[in-house]
């Protein structure tokens, strides 16, 4: 029967007189199988994927906009929008906000900006 300690004391025994070739060994076998690798990565063949036209969209029946309360009976799902809101929808849409709201929201900002800073010296 075979010996393993023989063996594993034969190779104790080079690698303790030759360290040198025992690594040029191991970096051969590395390379090697590195190299092998990528080998067998690069010669992979590539799928190639069907590339299809673009169809258009046809509608075939007009949008439905749900009825809810949530959602304003003038309601579009589509518009074209300006660059400026006119005089009236900033009086329609737009409100300034008001001196007590701000002053909290200062105080808020202000506090924010304290904690921050208040550990440094």
């Amino acid at each position: 029967m075979f010996d393993f300690d023989d063996l594993k004391d034969s190779i104790s025994d080079f690698t303790q007189k030759k360290p040198l070739l025992i690594a040029i060994i191991c970096i051969v076998v590395f390379l090697f199988f590195a190299g092998l690798i990528i080998l067998m990565i690069q010669t992979t063949p590539v799928k190639k994927t069907e590339i299809r036209e673009a169809e258009p969209f046809t509608q075939d029946a007009p949008v439905l906009i749900p009825d809810s309360p949530d959602i304003e009976k003038e309601y579009y799902p589509n518009r074209i929008t300006e660059n400026q809101w006119s005089k009236e929808e900033i009086d329609k849409w737009f409100t300034y906000p008001e001196e007590e709201t701000m002053k909290e929201l200062e105080k808020a900002n202000d506090k924010i900006a304290d904690d921050i800073t208040g550990a440094a010296p």
